[in-house]
Order: C-alpha cells, then structure tokens, then sequence
C-alpha cells in the first residue's frame, strides 16, 4: 500500500485560490449536495468547513430558497443558516463575492478558521456539519474532525466527502487522466486575470491531493477513535469516500482530547 504523502504547503495563496476556483467543481458541488439532501435531514444551522470560493454554500442556498417547500427535499422548517470556513482569505474574498452576486447574504456569512486548531469552534453550534474533499489538505484530519463533532449539536448530522487513496501509484494516473487529464488549459490563467503556475495546473492538483489522501480504512481507523461507528464511512464513488453520520448524543465532545476550550467561532 501507498504510503500517505502530504501536499506542498501552499506559498502563494492567491494563486492557489485562483488555481481552484478555475476548476469545474458544478458537477462535483451538485452531487454532494444531491446526496445531502437525500441522505437525512439538514440544517436550519450548517457550517461548511473548508468552503473555498463558496460553491457549496451557495447551491445549498439557491435549492432552498427556490423550494416551493424546503422541508419536502430534506431541509428543516426554520430559516436556513449557513456559515461557511476557511482558512484562506483569499478564498473567504472570491466566496463572499460569489454570495453578493446571489443575493445570499441573508443566508450564508463567512468565517476565517483554522481548522488545525482543536479549539477553533464552539460546543453545540450547528445541526448539520459538512465538508467536501478537504480533509486530505491537513496533516491531521483528526484534529479537525474532533473540531467538528465538538461544534454538532445532539442529534445533528455529519457529512464528510473527501478523496481516497489508491493502493498503488498506476491507479493514481489512471484517475489523475480520467478526471483531469483533459483539463490543462484550466491552468493558463484564471478568470481574475492571476496567472497560475504548472504545479498548480488541475492534474498536478489532484495527483497531489490522492497521494494525500487517507484510505478507507485509515478514515475508518481516524472515526473510530472519536467513537464514531466505522461504518458510517463508505467508499462512494472511484476516488470519494463519505462520512455520513447522526449524532446519537452519546459522545461527550468536551472529553475528546484537544477539543476543550470555548473556541472562538459561533453561529449568531
């Protein structure tokens, strides 16, 4: 098996932002989404950790406010509530600009978190905490895991997405090419006008991010120690496994190592 190697730290955020959102990631934010709203319940309360340039807070917005009755594609009654986190400003300045454009102020705000810091968030803040593909960005996924269950409220849902790593480095090409092998061009230039560099080009990105990956039984292994059931997470897709989880109120946030503390983050 492949051993877990960490991607490149990030030393020009602009450009990786202007990297990322040049992607295609409508498909991708659909499906999640998508599965979401048909796997259980959602919201009012949400936070998105690791939102990037806004992509799933805002179709999460957009399905709610065009449902003639939310509550009958998956969301709770009461007003819908967003917070997206990121670490990156230069993310947290694209996604705000993608919420004015939609006339979601109303609905989603933002919040600079450092989701490597075990005290980045209240206890009991959201009924449902999701994240799409960006545990795999951390050294250790645990930590921020740990932040999450802290700050899900009893009863609330846990919706984690992230890419699995292969067992060998032939399958990483073989889904570097499927997936991105035709998306080169994308790294030319971003439509901000920032140029972006061959290493930061969506191939290079995602070969990257798999070899950075945990494999399903390592997430099953990282769940397991926070007392969550192993088989809440589940292989869903050639390079995705999902976390899917309802809090059963029977983990005690605040005796999980690293996790206590009032954090500095809450949902108004």
């Amino acid at each position: 098996m492949l051993a877990r190697v960490l991607e490149p730290e990030v030393e020009d955020f602009a450009a990786d932002a202007a990297a990322y959102q040049a992607m295609d990631h409508r498909e991708v934010n659909s499906k999640f989404v998508d599965d979401l709203l048909t796997g259980g319940a959602v919201g009012p309360r949400v936070i998105d950790l690791g939102c990037g340039p806004g992509g799933i807070v805002l179709e999460l917005a957009e399905r709610w406010e065009r449902a003639a009755d939310p509550t009958l594609i998956g969301f709770a009654p009461e007003q819908l509530e967003i917070m997206g986190v990121d670490y990156s400003v230069d993310m947290l300045g694209m996604a705000q600009m993608e919420i004015e454009l939609a006339s979601a102020q109303h609905l989603v705000f933002l919040q600079q978190i450092d989701l490597t810091d075990p005290d980045c968030f209240q206890e009991d803040l959201a009924q449902t905490i999701i994240s799409n593909t960006v545990l795999h960005h951390l050294p250790d996924p645990a930590t921020a895991l740990a932040a999450a269950l802290k700050a899900l409220m009893p009863g609330g849902r846990l919706f984690i997405r992230d890419l699995y790593r292969p067992e060998t480095e032939a399958e990483i090409e073989r889904l570097v090419e499927l997936h991105a092998g035709d998306s080169e061009s994308a790294a030319a230039v971003s439509d901000s006008g920032v140029s972006i560099p061959p290493e930061l080009a969506p191939s290079q990105l995602l070969r990257q991010s798999l070899w950075a990956s945990l494999t399903l039984e390592e997430a099953r292994q990282v769940v397991s120690k926070l007392g969550i059931p192993e088989d809440a997470v589940q292989m869903t897709s050639d390079r995705h496994w999902t976390l899917d989880w309802v809090h059963d109120g029977k983990i005690d946030s605040g005796g999980i190592e690293g996790t206590t503390g009032n954090g500095g983050s809450k949902l108004a």
